[in-house]
């Protein structure tokens, strides 16, 4: 492994070249000393070391606290304080610049040692945990369903852009966020909020419907265990099925308009088979395609064996009323009316008055009705 590179900040020479030396029988590389905080600045941006050993009194303006605070937030590269200064006042103005170690002189090489060994373990975690929270991060904003993730406190720890690019959170939010002033500022519906707090425990995802100013959303809460099982946080995400709702609105509407025309059907054909007549009808070609209970009857057909015929089979060779093939081609709009002579299954005759009218849909006839009529003279 490569040793750790350090840059000791120190205004006593002597002191300075103790601690090189003792680093370097560490087996660490010292990358410099500097004096000042303002040349330590300067060399963390030019030597990039892995930890700076950092005095608080030093020469020049900049003392070591302004200089590892900007060391930290520019470069965030871990500072451990070596000074003498160990008074409270001191210690607390050194903690406000989040140092990894803060060791008092005179010290041992020792615990030397174990403070830059446990301030370089504990910057590995929390780069870790920045990698682990960028890959959150990113795991969110794969999505484009606005989503949000809450701890037990009901404090809001992270949101996806599109949560925040939603109308509800297009407002100025809170430095704090928690589910109520998410739902007191208007970003969440007091229905959500409320279910996220009676469902936050539950074991499997939670997920309803809502309706917000005509548009609707699918809400899913998942609970997210941590390694004894215990629920530590819970995600919301909100699927906008606004089209997915209008779609099923329509497909009920023509549901229910076929249900209508269905049973319209239904009484047509009970109308029609109690009638006495026989009743045909016909494609816009002449061939059959629904016969009623009469014609079956008198003609001995079934509706399967008369089904895509021609309606001139049923004309008797005599006859001289024209329903030919022809006749559907170029009179496509007209009633026809007149005396047919007809010849059923059995080649029986059987005279008939007829009368034939065009359904017409969008001015384009799309079938043909018969009634015919026994004559009994």
């Amino acid at each position: 492994m490569d040793s750790k590179k350090i840059l000791v900040v120190e205004d006593e020479f002597i002191t300075a070249s103790d601690i090189r030396a003792a680093l370097e029988g560490m087996g660490f590389e010292v990358v410099g000393t500097e004096d000042a905080g303002e040349g330590a600045v300067r060399a963390a941006q030019e030597k990039k070391p892995d930890i700076v050993l950092m005095d608080i009194i030093l020469k020049g303006e900049m003392n070591g606290i302004t200089a590892a605070g900007i060391i930290r937030q520019k470069y965030d590269i871990p500072v451990i304080y070596l000074t003498g200064q160990s008074d409270d006042a001191t210690i607390n103005r050194a903690l406000e610049s989040e140092p990894f170690g803060y060791i008092v002189k005179p010290f041992n090489e020792r615990n030397l040692k174990t403070s830059i060994t446990m301030a370089l373990y504990k910057h590995t975690l929390d780069e870790r945990l920045k990698e682990s929270e960028q890959i959150t991060r990113a795991l969110l904003n794969a999505t484009g369903d606005p989503m949000f993730m809450i701890d037990r406190e009901i404090n809001v720890l992270v949101m996806n852009d599109a949560f925040l690019k939603t109308p509800l959170a297009a407002g100025q939010l809170p430095a704090l966020q928690t589910l109520d002033t998410l739902m007191a500022s208007g970003q969440i519906s007091t229905m959500l909020a409320g279910m996220i707090r009676d469902h936050f425990n539950d074991v499997k995802p939670f997920r309803f419907e809502e309706e917000i100013r005509g548009a609707w959303f699918d809400h899913r809460i998942t609970p997210l265990v941590n390694h004894r099982g215990e629920i530590v946080r819970c995600a919301v995400n909100s699927h906008d099925i606004t089209d997915i709702k209008k779609n099923e609105q329509n497909l009920k509407q023509l549901n229910d308009r076929l249900t209508k025309e269905k049973m319209k059907l239904v009484m047509f054909e009970a109308a029609v088979n109690g009638m006495d007549d026989s009743v045909i009808i016909t494609d816009s070609l002449g061939e059959m395609v629904f016969v009623n209970t009469a014609f079956q009857k008198h003609f001995g057909y079934t509706e399967d064996e008369i089904r895509t015929q021609h309606i001139s089979i049923l004309k008797a060779p005599e006859d001289m009323f024209n329903i030919g093939k022809s006749r559907f081609i170029e009179d496509r709009k007209s009633i026809w009316t007149g005396n047919f002579t007809a010849m059923n299954k059995h080649k029986i005759k059987i005279r008939t008055t007829l009368k034939s009218s065009p359904i017409i849909h969008e001015d384009q006839p799309l079938y043909r009705v018969f009634v015919l009529r026994e004559r009994f003279q």
